[in-house]
């Protein structure tokens, strides 16, 4: 029997079934995800807001922050965001990875976006100084949460008045327990009041050694700690007791019993005790660490501070200003690092900024034999955290990209080349984030799209980033490329949705390309797929670099134009389907209605061959009405409404296989 024949026959039985009974992976949708449909209404107990700290959780209509500057982030959906606090309260509050924000005791329904923002998805954290009593976030209509990128990793910080901030510009939001978290890339949760002692005292000092364990300053509720587990905890006390009595035996004996007592609640977390900045009971807390390290536990660590500040990093004499709460940070993570390598070691890995750092992330096909690095394809990224206030690009020859700091909107750099300033204004000392996207080599576009390395600060280095384990690979011609959209693939519909996900993304694709190789020159893709890039004389990809968990594929526009029949496209996308699936064998596959509708009989028929040979993990996705009136730029192309449109349709769908 003729290939051709065979795909008539397959063709004639698939539209036979849709008569009697359509198959269920030929919904037009799969059902939403519990953790975009369920949730988003930006209420205390939706899964898409993460809390850091301790939390009550009780009252299902406020949720209260105990100890010191518990917070929130989530991401969100539309142009604006209110907060609703039941109680007064003072925050800080970043949007979009900027800088924090300072409401001053305020309450009730707090308009955090008085300027709208761009149409989009936003992030969002609020910190609380103490005191939080939250009663969820207002959103535009229609808008909603996603889910947002959290740490994988929380750092405890057990302390007084300097674990707390006090007299730093921001208190704890500006403390070392904030920026040491920052720079590790990890949440945390400051268990910290000022005045307090390692040894609760006759004379009413707040004594941590047992407060620890309670959900908040002066609760009587012991904390569920299941609630997170730390993978380390930093103690700073002693500070204060000697004021209240405290003999050197009191203070050791309490704190060998507090080192034990986090060691039981924490098996696997590094422990670390500080000796104070004004070296009050040095002995005493070394020998508490000898004694749990002469026990076998070789995973409790004491940190000798001296010289970590100076008389200029002080407001008073005892309380760090912000300048020595940063060289506290400074010292205090590559000591974590270095002790916790499980836990810790790959977010301060030494870093360059050269092409071969390994904090630099490369997602999607790169050419990475040699330096330069090459990116191929469209929507290919580089991804890295980097200290300091400045950074700069190395290019070879003049190229075009597109370079988001800190989470920002993508900025645009034409016809560039040599070292290639991204902050001509510097950025506030700390820990940045930035991902660079190369415009595509095709079509009359021969720009140099190489990656030279970074040039950062002197003394500044970069660390790694936080990087999403799952990702979406986008299989398409202009329309998956962005073409016509203001940024081409950074605001395509594959970008936006895998964005909207917190997944990584990328998107094999080109302007003009078919899934049919044909004689008249068309690149199809059902051939190209396999190769580093579309050039016909292209290396094979070596798939073991990265492994998709869905793959979204929209071919079948240009074919027609290049008299592609609809037997030879349908057999010629079942066996695509094919190839996909032997590359990815656990990806969810999608393949789309083409928007103009081209070829949807023998895409949807290709889908029911792969789901009658057994892979029922193949989706046909009807995109009937999905982009909206004023939605496309001429005929065919998605224009930013349009792709935003598509994104907002597709999201949930591939959230729902993965």
């Amino acid at each position: 029997m003729s290939r051709m024949l065979r795909a008539v026959l397959a063709t004639l039985a698939f539209l036979a079934g849709i008569l009697a009974a359509p198959p269920a992976a030929l919904a037009a949708a799969p059902p939403a995800p519990a953790a975009l449909a369920a949730v988003g209404d930006g209420s205390p107990s939706d899964p898409n807001i993460a809390y850091a700290g301790r939390w009550n959780t009780s009252d299902s209509a406020t949720y209260t922050g105990g100890w010191a500057a518990p917070y929130i982030r989530a991401a969100f959906t539309g142009r604006t965001v209110k907060i609703k606090l039941r109680d007064n309260a003072n925050i800080y509050v970043s949007i979009d990875n900027g800088p924090d924000v300072f409401y001053a005791g305020v309450r009730g329904t707090v308009d955090l976006t008085p300027t709208p923002l761009a149409s989009g998805t936003h992030t969002i954290r609020v910190f609380f100084r103490i005191g939080a009593a939250f009663q969820g976030f207002v959103l535009d209509s229609g808008a909603r949460t996603v889910a947002p990128a959290v740490p994988s990793r929380l750092i405890e910080y057990v302390g007084d008045s300097i674990t707390f901030g006090a007299t730093s510009s921001k208190l704890t939001v500006s403390s070392y327990s904030r920026l040491t978290s920052d720079r590790l890339g990890a949440d945390y949760a400051t268990i910290a009041r000022s005045g307090a002692c390692l040894v609760e005292s006759a004379d009413g000092c707040f004594g941590l050694s047992a407060q620890y364990f309670k959900d908040g300053v002066g609760s009587t509720r012991d904390w569920d700690f299941t609630r997170y587990r730390a993978a380390a905890v930093v103690i700073n006390l002693g500070t204060n007791d000697v004021g209240h009595a405290v003999t050197g035996a009191q203070f050791g004996a309490a704190y060998t019993k507090l080192l034990r007592d986090v060691r039981a609640t924490y098996p696997n977390a590094a422990l670390f005790a500080f000796q104070t900045f004004r070296k009050r009971y040095l002995p005493e807390t070394a020998a508490a660490v000898t004694t749990l390290r002469n026990g076998g536990d070789r995973n409790v660590h004491y940190v000798n501070t001296d010289g970590w500040l100076t008389d200029a990093d002080y407001t008073d004499g005892g309380h760090p200003n912000d300048t020595g709460h940063q060289k506290i940070a400074d010292r205090l993570a590559p000591v974590i690092s270095a002790a916790a390598p499980v836990a810790f070691a790959d977010s301060l890995a030494a870093g360059d900024g050269s092409p071969s750092d390994p904090n630099i992330t490369y997602t999607g096909r790169w050419d990475t034999a040699a330096a330069p690095y090459a990116s191929h394809w469209t929507g290919a990224y580089l991804r890295t955290r980097f200290t300091g206030t400045t950074v700069k690009l190395r290019q070879r020859n003049s190229v075009e990209f597109w370079a988001s700091v800190d989470g920002k909107e993508f900025t645009n750099y034409k016809n560039v080349r040599g070292t290639v300033d991204l902050t001509p204004t510097k950025l506030a000392a700390g820990t940045h984030t930035l991902v660079v996207s190369y415009r595509q080599i095709a079509g009359s576009y021969t720009g140099d799209s190489v990656f030279g390395g970074l040039v950062l600060d002197a003394g500044a280095t970069t660390m790694a980033p936080q990087v999403s384990p799952k990702t979406v690979e986008f299989i398409g011609d202009s329309i998956t490329a962005g073409s016509t959209s203001s940024k081409l693939a950074v605001t395509s519909y594959g970008w936006l949705a895998a964005e909207k996900l917190g997944v990584e993304h990328t998107q094999i694709a080109q302007g003009g390309a078919c899934l049919v190789e044909t004689a008249d020159g068309c690149v199809g893709l059902s051939e190209r797929f396999t190769h580093l890039n579309a050039y016909d004389t292209s290396p094979d990809w070596d798939f073991t670099r990265y492994r998709a968990n869905a793959v979204v594929i929209n071919l079948g526009t240009n074919d027609v134009g290049h008299g592609v029949h609809t037997p030879e496209f349908q057999a010629v996308y079942t066996t695509f389907l094919a190839t996909v699936r032997a590359k990815y064998p656990q990806a969810a596959i999608f393949a789309l209605q083409t928007f103009r509708g081209r070829f949807v009989t023998q895409t949807r028929a290709a889908v029911q061959a792969r789901n009658d040979a057994g892979d029922r993990n193949v989706y046909f996705v009807n995109t009937d009405g999905w982009i909206p009136d004023g939605g496309l730029s001429d005929s065919v192309h998605p224009n930013d409404l349009g792709h935003r449109a598509i994104a907002d349709r597709l999201a949930p769908i591939i959230g729902a296989r993965i």
